[in-house]
């Protein structure tokens, strides 16, 4: 193999091992993006969850004024 074809080979195969870098790093913040939403989620459902539980003790309360 020359050395123009083997530089060729070696251009392509560090182009394609960037390319999977890149691609994994894209994926890899997708994936930490998703984490942060589902966490947001967990957290807004125990803050709805505590809000009608209070609405709830204060709805008893009301009636017995």
């Amino acid at each position: 193999m020359s050395t123009t074809r083997w530089e060729g080979v070696m251009a392509q195969q560090n182009e394609e091992h960037f390319e999977t870098i890149d691609k994994n790093k894209a994926e890899q913040y997708q994936r930490q993006k998703i984490t942060y939403l589902e966490d947001r989620v967990k957290v807004l459902e125990r803050t709805l969850e505590s809000h009608a539980k209070i609405l709830a003790r204060f709805q008893m309360t009301e009636g017995q004024g």
